[in-house]
């Protein structure tokens, strides 16, 4: 079975198991990582923390042990120094090296969390990954990359703080909330972007397999896929990619007449008022035509 196989198979067991699913994109980077072998790392952390954790604590006092367990004692920290090292962006790295982004150490906390009966809901806050713990005796935020919890109504000073900058939630908290799906997204997105900041083409056009694998209804990341394939001159994958994008988006006519008129589109072509181009729409015909022409020179 290859990688985006295995991913897409676990996607469809539906187990809710984050952790899985980041250390199936491992194989980017690791292509024989033993994920169960890591799965069992994590039962193993969950089984030491929970030895560690003193006996009928609740609210704010377990939050804070879990804090102070894994990252107080286990020296589970966020990469400060090198921030944007895709090691970051891997599970099983932050695993073996003990230091990691906001969201993989946050997902490494909803790991151990679960299997400990304590469940941590990942919240997406503006550029800050954080958890939310709620029990009974209230609700609380975890930070894991900072090693600290936060009273809930504290969040936006907490924020205003890290980015020396003020920060006001503008809805609930609870809309920041994020999925399995989402979480993982994100994580994908984060890898891309360093990726491409360093002109690493490939390793980003990877990242986007997994990404279109996860959310293939998506139509930007068909387009970003699409592009990225033209860059690097696979020209027959670009333009599948970007088909599929016009597909998506309900505007098929807009890449068919783009095959069949060279120079039309990009001159402004459209037959009703409601196929007027966008700008994107400009752009990214403009490279389908660019496609077409480089197809038929090397034909």
């Amino acid at each position: 079975m290859d990688h985006l196989t295995a991913f897409w198979t676990e996607l469809e067991t539906g187990t809710d198991q984050p952790e899985r699913l980041a250390l199936l994109i491992g194989n980017l980077i690791d292509p024989l990582l033993d994920v169960d072998a890591y799965i069992r790392r994590l039962n193993e952390l969950a089984d030491q923390v929970d030895q560690r954790m003193p006996g009928g604590v609740v609210g704010r006092a377990q939050a804070e042990a879990l804090i102070a367990i894994l990252h107080q004692e286990m020296e589970f920290f966020g990469n400060v120094d090198n921030y944007y090292d895709p090691d970051n962006s891997f599970l099983h790295r932050v695993l073996d090296t003990r230091l990691g982004l906001p969201i993989t150490l946050s997902l490494l906390y909803i790991a151990i969390g679960r299997r400990l009966g304590i469940n941590l809901q990942g919240m997406g806050f503006p550029g800050h990954f954080m958890l939310e713990y709620q029990d009974g005796s209230g609700t609380w935020m975890l930070d894991p990359f900072h090693g600290k919890v936060i009273a809930s109504e504290e969040l936006s000073y907490y924020l205003s703080q890290i980015f020396q900058q003020p920060i006001r939630l503008s809805v609930s908290p609870d809309q920041y909330q994020v999925d399995t799906s989402a979480l993982i997204l994100r994580i994908l997105n984060n890898l891309r972007t360093v990726y491409l900041s360093n002109h690493r083409l490939a390793e980003a056009l990877s990242v986007l397999d997994y990404m279109v694998t996860l959310e293939s209804e998506n139509a930007s990341l068909w387009r970003d896929r699409g592009l990225l394939h033209y860059q690097l001159n696979n020209l027959l994958a670009a333009e599948s990619d970007l088909r599929r994008y016009f597909l998506r988006r309900d505007r098929l006519h807009l890449f068919a007449a783009a095959m069949a008129l060279s120079g039309a589109i990009a001159a402004g072509w459209t037959s009703t008022a409601e196929r007027k181009l966008t700008d994107e729409d400009q752009r990214v015909l403009f490279v389908v035509e660019q496609i077409r022409e480089n197809i038929r020179r090397l034909n």
